[in-house]
């Protein structure tokens, strides 16, 4: 299952639309359930991982980083980014300052919004 939270959807889906479709979001979650992504680091979250897959757009390449809520088999994604991003899509890495901010304010985010009740279902079944 992949949860959709609003405020993902909002601050990092938005501003990447032309780049990236919704359909490419919930790919990327399946390629990662298959085992396809790469686990880093960074989940101060008991019971979860952090999963980051490649995915690619109608104009250029990403990333995407997903938080894995274990227990539950829920993907939620927490992190979009170009390639090409200098700030963040060039160096996902918790070492990575820049991206440790960005990932911490988005995992608040997720928080708040699956407390709300802001999030969407979908399921993962091809």
């Amino acid at each position: 299952m992949i949860l959709l939270c609003q405020s993902i959807l909002k601050k990092e889906l938005s501003p990447l639309k032309n780049h990236f479709s919704l359909a490419a979001i919930v790919s990327s979650a399946i390629k990662a359930k298959k085992g396809l992504g790469e686990e880093i680091k960074g989940s101060a979250l008991r019971g979860t991982k952090l999963v980051k897959v490649y995915l690619t757009g109608e104009r250029g390449a990403g990333r995407v980083i997903h938080l894995l809520i274990v227990s539950k088999d829920f993907w939620i994604p927490v992190v979009l980014r170009l390639k090409k991003d200098k700030q963040v899509g060039e160096n996902i890495t918790i070492h990575n300052p820049a991206f440790k901010k960005l990932l911490d304010k988005n995992i608040d985010l997720v928080l708040k919004d699956l407390k709300n009740g802001d999030f969407e279902k979908l399921s993962l079944e091809e």
